[in-house]
């Protein structure tokens, strides 16, 4: 029995049946033999077919002297080999009966050359899946080759279609097909795919513009008031700012004073601390000399806003800390109290300038930041502050999050207009210079050898924190001119540009006035002589802006505004009332009525001076 067992379990299974002699029923046993045997014949290749002749001539010497006769004269066993298709000695009467029978199932499961399971399992690699440009990805570029290098083609919108035909090896750009039937390139981060995109074709290369190959506007740099004051540098200044801050002088804070909120790049001591310690040379921006004064505090915590300790910034700072109570300093603030009402009630500030998301770049998703971006616009505005969002300088070290400084800043262009507050375009002001205005670590802006970062002439304003700070004070003075005049406080009967407050630079005095315009009898007590005439350009006095009314009267609806400097054409006049001259002006297509001054200075004057 153990040299039948090492023959195998076929022979095995038939020994054992055939030594069973004094068993009552061995018929069951060689039944249930054969359900067990057909799998292993179906599945086997042609080749196994020769197997049986094996087994017998190997069971029959083998066999005991009670097994032999067992083995070779037992019929039941022919007919079960029979039926599995394995004995080619059958005689003819048996034969053409049996062999037709598996032959239909064996067929179509022995093929080796029709395997079924790769043709499922493997799409061809020449497939076309959907996707789509993701839900907060509008303005995602499309390129004419993949990498940053490529020419910019068309800008997509969020959920434009996209059908994928190429990739790069990495997976970080995809060729698409656009429903116009634009061929190009997008970064593979920005695009929601239905599909594995790495089942695609590999068909091109990503290319890297070095950072020598940025554009260097050197030329400009000499005339370097011109090229950034072409820069749209703040925009979104609306009445919504002006509401803002009324709100904020209801509720106490100070009208000459901003705080900022952000990380280390706000934080560091080469933005705005040297303006605030006198060490600045404004160059070709005298202008700003006005805002620097008015700015200069001190704030409600006895600082000057240009060089303060600051509660709601900090190294390494993201959009979850500065609303984080775990980050608030408990040496000022209260139990519980996040970083940034902690500066807000203490600083009392009517501005706040905020950059945060460099930090959050590859470690917070867009969901998150936007929400945490829109908290942060909802609590300045709560709190009475004008929230300024800046947009992030670029990052060279962003390989395994490419463009992801593009999309954060989308977000923040975005945010701005969705509140309706103003926008501080730092990273287009850095476009043109060297190495984009980043130092060497790719990250925070340059400094320049000497480290004076408030001198604002050509040297000093390659590098990114000259820029920084220059646009900063650009900002500044946009909201001082044309939202914080009077100081907030707007009493019924002003008559335009400024009741003033202690705050407010003075405006010039009047020095030998012309003769009245209408010498022959025009007269209007408490108000200067008229010097405008009608016909003629006028234009508002260096500093705050002129309100235009419907009508020459103080209870007149505003129409809009001139700032300080501004040119118009006087279209009507003189009248007086209210105790002021009024003249009617055409400013920009804006035509109203606007006052001429006070008893102590004008704030219009004839073109020119």
């Amino acid at each position: 029995m153990r040299r039948v067992g090492v023959v195998g379990g076929v022979v095995l299974l038939l020994v054992l049946a055939g030594c069973s002699f004094d068993q009552p029923a061995p018929e069951p046993t060689v039944v249930l033999l054969q359900p067990t045997l057909t799998p292993l014949v179906i599945t086997a290749t042609p080749e196994t077919l020769v197997l049986s002749p094996t087994v017998t001539a190997l069971s029959l010497p083998s066999a005991t002297p009670e097994a032999s006769p067992t083995i070779t004269t037992t019929p039941r066993l022919l007919p079960t080999s029979d039926n599995l298709g394995i004995l080619p000695s059958l005689t003819p009467t048996v034969t053409p009966t049996r062999t037709a029978t598996p032959l239909p199932t064996v067929t179509p499961l022995v093929l080796p050359t029709n395997p079924p399971l790769p043709t499922a399992t493997v799409p061809p690699v020449t497939a076309t899946p959907r996707a789509e440009v993701c839900t907060t990805c509008g303005g995602l570029r499309l390129r004419d080759g993949p990498g940053g290098a490529g020419n910019v083609v068309t800008m997509l919108a969020a959920n434009t279609p996209l059908n994928i035909i190429g990739r790069t090896a990495d997976n970080a750009w995809v060729q698409v097909i656009i429903p116009d039937g634009t061929i190009g390139w997008v970064a593979a981060e920005y695009v929601t795919f239905n599909v594995d995109v790495s089942l695609v074709n590999v068909s091109g290369v990503a290319v890297e513009p070095s950072p020598t190959s940025q554009p260097v506007v050197v030329a400009q740099v000499p005339q370097a008031d011109a090229s950034l004051d072409v820069i749209n540098v703040v925009t979104g200044i609306t009445s919504r700012s002006r509401q803002i801050f009324l709100d904020g002088q209801a509720r106490g804070n100070l009208p000459n004073v901003f705080t900022q909120v952000g990380d280390s790049i706000t934080v560091a001591g080469q933005f705005l601390t040297q303006i605030g310690n006198g060490n600045y040379n404004l160059g070709t921006y005298s202008r700003y000399s006005g805002v620097i004064s008015y700015f200069s505090g001190p704030n409600g915590r006895g600082h000057n806003p240009f060089d303060p300790p600051l509660l709601a910034a900090g190294n390494g700072w993201s959009t979850f800390d500065v609303l984080d109570p775990d980050f608030t300093n408990g040496a000022f603030c209260r139990p519980g109290e996040s970083p940034l009402r902690c500066e807000y009630r203490l600083v009392r500030p009517s501005v706040a300038l905020i950059m945060l998301g460099t930090n959050d770049a590859g470690g917070v998703t867009t969901t998150d930041y936007t929400a945490n971006l829109h908290r942060i616009v909802e609590v300045s505005i709560e709190m009475g502050v004008i929230p300024v969002l800046s947009t992030l300088p670029p990052r060279q070290v962003d390989v395994a999050f490419p463009g992801i400084i593009d999309q954060y800043n989308r977000i923040i262009v975005s945010t701005a207009r969705s509140y309706d507050i103003p926008l501080w375009n730092y990273w287009q002001a850095l476009q043109g210079l060297p190495n984009r205005g980043l130092s060497a670590d790719g990250v925070h802006p340059s400094t320049p050898p000497d480290n004076l970062n408030a001198h604002f002439d050509d040297e000093h304003l390659q590098y990114g924190f000259p820029v920084r700070n220059l646009t900063a004070l650009q900002v500044l003075d946009q909201l001082w001119r044309h939202v914080l005049y009077d100081g907030g406080q707007v009493a019924s009967g002003s008559a335009g540009n400024s009741t003033g407050s202690a705050a407010d630079p003075p405006r010039p005095a009047p020095t030998n006035p012309p003769p009245a315009a209408d010498a022959g009898g025009y007269s209007c007590p408490g108000a200067p002589p008229p010097r405008l005439v009608v016909g003629q350009p006028g234009r508002v006095t260096p500093g705050l802006p002129n309100k235009i009314r419907s009508q020459p009267s103080l209870s007149a609806a505003e129409v809009g505004s001139a700032p300080g400097e501004a040119a118009f054409t006087v279209v009507g006049g003189p009248i007086c009332a209210d105790g002021f001259t009024w003249w009617q002006i055409d400013y920009n297509g804006t035509v109203g009525w606007t006052a001429s001054g006070s008893s102590a200075e004008y704030w219009v004057e004839p073109a020119g001076g």
